[in-house]
């Protein structure tokens, strides 16, 4: 058995390498490249790419604005993915290094978790209808308020409902347009469980039923579920 680790904030064990991460392709497309490019940096590289994408995203949002042409914009869009691919890396890589005693990296984990989420968020909620993006965005987004909600580090935040609804209602959603991997049924496993016992809901206690047996099959069996 191998523990799930600090770097996804799941405090079971499974017979796994952890519930996964979350780095991922949030678009296809233009852009792409770019994106693939930058999320290999690592240390410096990686903290100056943050700040550009951030300042570049920034620069976007302030002219549509201006302007009046709103946030749907392609560019704004591959922004957003580019800096959420981008800080989601770092978590990565932080999450490697990562220890009870170092709250200086916790804190930074943190605060790039939520950015993350933020600037997914607004990626989700732009993207048009039946946009092929949606579902990886989703999944995403519903990973990272997974990790929020379950966050066991010292000092962490009472975890917020909304949080774990968040995860549950997006990945199920994206679950239903593609095949999902091992990792992705591990946290919808997880989280609907934390509902369930939250609030018995047939719905999820149906859900859960299925993507349990579907776990088993994988053959990632929990200890405490």
């Amino acid at each position: 058995m191998v523990p799930v680790t600090f770097r996804t904030q799941v405090t079971a064990e499974y017979d796994s390498d952890g519930a996964g991460r979350h780095l991922v392709n949030l678009r296809r497309g233009t852009g792409v490249s770019e994106t693939a490019r930058h999320a290999a940096l690592g240390g410096a590289d990686l903290d100056a790419a943050i700040e550009h994408a951030r300042a570049a995203l920034a620069a976007m949002l302030r002219a549509a604005a201006g302007d009046g042409s709103g946030e749907e914009s392609p560019l704004i869009a591959e922004a957003r993915a580019l800096l959420s691919t981008l800080l989601d890396h770092r978590i990565d890589l932080a999450a490697e290094r990562l220890g009870h005693d170092d709250p200086a990296v916790v804190a930074a984990v943190r605060a790039d978790r939520h950015e993350a989420i933020t600037v997914s968020g607004a990626l989700l909620y732009w993207l048009p209808p039946g946009d092929p993006a949606w579902p990886e965005v989703a999944l995403t987004v519903g990973r990272l308020s997974y990790d929020r909600y379950r966050d066991s580090w010292p000092k962490a935040a009472p975890p917020d409902p909304d949080d774990l609804d968040a995860a549950c209602d997006l990945l199920l959603h994206a679950a239903r347009y593609q095949d999902v991997d091992e990792r992705t049924t591990l946290y919808l496993v997880l989280a609907l469980r934390d509902r369930h016992r939250l609030l018995a809901c047939p719905a999820d206690a149906r859900a859960l039923t299925i993507w349990g047996e579907r776990l088993l099959a994988l053959g990632l069996v929990s200890r405490s579920a």
